[in-house]
């Protein structure tokens, strides 16, 4: 009888101390928020993901591997008489990359370049979208309800050949958050 007490508690501290370890860093992306606003000059995006690095992409990144991650945003008119009316489709790549020899975070968008010196930095640059303009003003009807999804994703085919095979078989070079639907209503 003592035997089973000693060994229940012993079952019981050990059940704690693992599952208090395996939650220790949770890699991928997730989509924190996501908004669209009316201005005089049209309809702007705002946008926040969360983005945490699984080992391989970090160590990827630290030897000048380059990342190319890719937004898309949709904005549909849905409609019970005929097919949605896409209001809304954009695509945007973001790529994040880390020269060794100089030690600078390099985020780029297009045109765009900057440098930075921490990864934190860099890391809050590829995931914020602030003011993105996405339409103009008479795009969507004042009291119409429109559906709205965001997502955000690594993308593979953007890594160079031997990481692109290497992902075909792995998990850990397949990052993409989950959509996020919400109404907008302007």
């Amino acid at each position: 009888m003592r035997f089973f007490k000693k060994f229940s508690l012993l079952l019981a501290l050990a059940v704690l101390l693992f599952s208090g370890a395996t939650v220790v860093r949770a890699e991928g992306i997730s989509v924190r928020h996501a908004e669209v606003y009316a201005s005089d000059d049209g309809y702007f995006l705002n946008a926040e993901f969360d983005l945490e690095l699984t080992p391989a992409l970090e160590e990827a990144l630290n030897r000048g591997v380059s990342l190319a991650f890719t937004v898309t945003v949709e904005i549909i008119e849905p409609r019970w008489y005929w097919f949605n009316k896409d209001i809304v489709n954009l695509r945007q790549e973001r790529r994040i990359s880390f020269n060794p020899l100089t030690r600078v975070y390099r985020f780029s968008m297009g045109s765009l370049y900057l440098s930075f010196n921490s990864f934190k930095d860099a890391l809050q640059a590829l995931t914020r979208l602030n003011g993105i303009r996405i339409a103009d003003l008479g795009s969507m009807k004042k009291g119409n309800h429109y559906e709205a999804r965001a997502q955000m994703r690594l993308d593979v085919s953007q890594l160079p050949k031997p990481f692109q095979v290497d992902a075909l078989s792995s998990n850990d070079w397949n990052l993409a958050s989950q959509q996020l639907n919400w109404t907008v209503s302007p």
